[in-house]
């Protein structure tokens, strides 16, 4: 019996008139009255909302520790295995043979990785490995080990004591035999870890989520002929289904996680460029303390305010002229950035850690990518606040890094998309923590920071650095080219992220007649979103709603992925029959 040919229709009603002409009014309206809901709920009780937004998250850390991970392992297996099989891997997004792609490489890169997680990388690749230094699942465990040692010669820890400070005590006064191996913080025994779980978080796990996404929506759009949007993506498992309610239901959970990933994205962002405009200006007001600065609320609604202004104005002019410029911007600032700390950093440190840190990651990936700890115990709360942190973002960044990825691919194949989209961005990532995460580890196992990067908040250690390296006048320089670049990223992101919630709503169309009154409206919403749940909570209220609106889309990311399998593997049989 022949196979039945796959669907390149899908009829997705849209209004013919008015106001939302062009655009499915279900989706669109379901989709803004669930956001308005949302703040008004935050609004109407600030301190409680915050409190039940915290509760839930909890919540998920404590249940879905086991799915998280286990979901973002079959995401990678699955992306590793439609790039790599052959057959697969040359897959034409496109249905013209001799179709080329609408971007240069260059610009297809730096759109990439400017909407992909520009923003993230700027605080991230100072914090996260000096973070990981200080705390990480191998000093956890050498502390366990330390603790059944002591308590095995009859030497019980202190109450309050520091157990590694008390384990050196009683090793240098011959009461305790050194335990090989064991793991010290914020010493050279951490560095392994510190760059293996860095790795982890911002490697393949992250981009391997979103062209799985992208890969899905490019194949159905362009090798289908399909709408670019969600719900296409699915057709091998759901068929005609798709055009009413389902496929609604599908296109609004996507909708709703890109509005609250993107929200995470841009909170983090706002964060680090109110940190460094204050490391700028030290205008008092930005910052809470001084002496440990995190933004006060005012200097974050306030930033939020600049960028989304110019994140509607960019997303107006379209991608092909706004973001597309921006991204080039930004990639070229990113690399001056990089630059400064490759010829003015760490830089024999950083080569021996990107070798080592890189070699560390690939042998222990297939181990890390399964592993579950107990969330009740201290490994488990490790992996909860880090990793399921980091899968439920890039879960809730997924629908809207897709799309913008599949928006931008026609005309590549599988396998081009997934290596440029998966190989390039992760160890352009490795290079960042590298040379910039490893200056300041160098400058505070050396010596010379004397701590002050560790007892930075997360969002000011990059200025912290800099302002190290540098005399205050050429500090104040490099921290206002951070600055500007972090704005390019903010702006690259937020844009993107309302292009993508437009072309949903819109059936998978590009333009639509009234499109730029819509990106006003979600610029609106977006801006309102971010600003209730600043006020709920700063960046862990943002957080909380991240988590909670990454579940339902983390479950159709798994339909995606078997949606694609199915469809290759048909595909295959149907290149066979006679």
């Amino acid at each position: 019996m022949p196979i039945r040919p796959p669907i390149k229709e899908l009829n997705i009603k849209t209004q013919d008139e008015g106001f939302y002409k062009g655009f499915n009014r279900f989706v669109t309206v379901t989709s803004k009255v669930l956001v308005t809901l949302v703040v008004i709920w935050i609004l109407s009780d600030i301190e409680r909302s915050g409190v039940i937004l915290d509760a839930l998250k909890n919540w998920s850390y404590a249940n879905l520790n086991s799915y998280y991970t286990y979901s973002v392992a079959f995401y990678v297996l699955v992306c590793l295995t439609v790039i790599l099989w052959p057959s697969f891997g040359r897959t034409k997004l496109g249905t013209d043979p001799n179709g080329k792609p609408e971007f240069s490489n260059f610009s297809w890169f730096a759109m990439i990785f400017g909407a992909g997680i520009g923003i993230g990388v700027l605080t991230y690749s100072a914090a996260e490995p000096i973070w990981h230094l200080a705390n990480n699942p191998d000093t956890i465990m050498a502390k366990e080990l330390i603790i059944t040692a002591l308590s095995a010669s009859g030497t019980p820890v202190p109450e309050g004591a520091d157990v590694f400070a008390f384990y050196q005590d009683q090793v240098a006064a011959s009461a305790l035999v050194p335990i090989e191996g064991l793991v010290i913080p914020k010493t050279e025994s951490a560095l392994d870890a510190a760059y293996r779980y860095s790795f982890l978080h911002w490697g393949i796990s992250a981009w391997a989520t979103y062209s799985l996404v992208g890969i899905c929506l490019a194949f159905f759009c362009y090798a289908r002929g399909l709408p670019l949007t969600m719900r296409s993506a699915l057709t091998p498992l759901f068929g005609k289904h798709l055009e009413g309610a389902l496929g609604n239901i599908i296109d609004i959970s996507a909708v709703i996680a890109t509005i609250f990933g993107i929200s995470q994205t841009i909170g983090i962002g706002l964060s680090t460029f109110a940190s460094g405009l204050y490391s700028i200006t030290g205008i008092a007001w930005l910052v809470t303390d001084p002496a440990s600065p995190e933004p006060t609320t005012g200097a974050l609604l306030l930033s939020l305010f600049v960028v989304m202004c110019l994140s509607i104005g960019s997303a107006l002019s379209g991608v092909g002229r706004g973001i597309k410029w921006l991204s080039n911007i930004n990639m070229v600032l990113s690399f001056l950035l990089l630059a400064f700390f490759l010829i003015f950093g760490a830089t024999m440190f950083a080569l021996e850690m990107l070798g080592k840190g890189m070699l560390s990651y690939v042998v222990n990936l297939p181990a890390m990518v399964v592993t579950v700890w107990d969330p009740n115990t201290e490994l488990g709360a490790w992996q909860t606040s880090w990793s399921i942190f980091y899968w439920a973002w890039w879960i809730a960044f997924a629908p809207f890094v897709g799309i913008f990825l599949a928006r931008i691919s026609k005309n590549r194949t599988i396998r081009e998309f997934g290596l440029i989209g998966i190989v390039a961005p992760s160890f352009t990532l490795f290079v960042w923590f590298s040379f910039i995460g490893g200056t300041g580890i160098d400058l505070e196992l050396s010596g010379v920071a004397g701590g002050k990067i560790f007892d930075s908040g997360l969002t000011a250690q990059l200025f912290e650095i800099i302002n190290l390296m540098l005399d205050s006048t050429m500090a104040n320089l490099m921290s206002a080219m951070v600055v500007i670049l972090l704005l390019t990223y903010l702006v690259t992101s937020a844009d993107s992220a309302l292009l993508v919630v437009n072309t949903v709503n819109s059936a998978g169309k590009a333009k639509v007649e009234n499109g730029s009154k819509h990106l006003i409206v979600w610029g609106v919403a977006l801006t309102a979103v971010i600003a209730a749940l600043l006020l709920a909570g700063g960046l862990d209220a943002i957080t909380s709603a991240m988590i909670i609106a990454a579940i339902p889309f983390s479950f159709i990311i798994i339909l995606m992925a078997i949606s694609l399998l199915k469809a290759l593997i048909l595909d295959g049989m149907r290149a066979k029959e006679p």
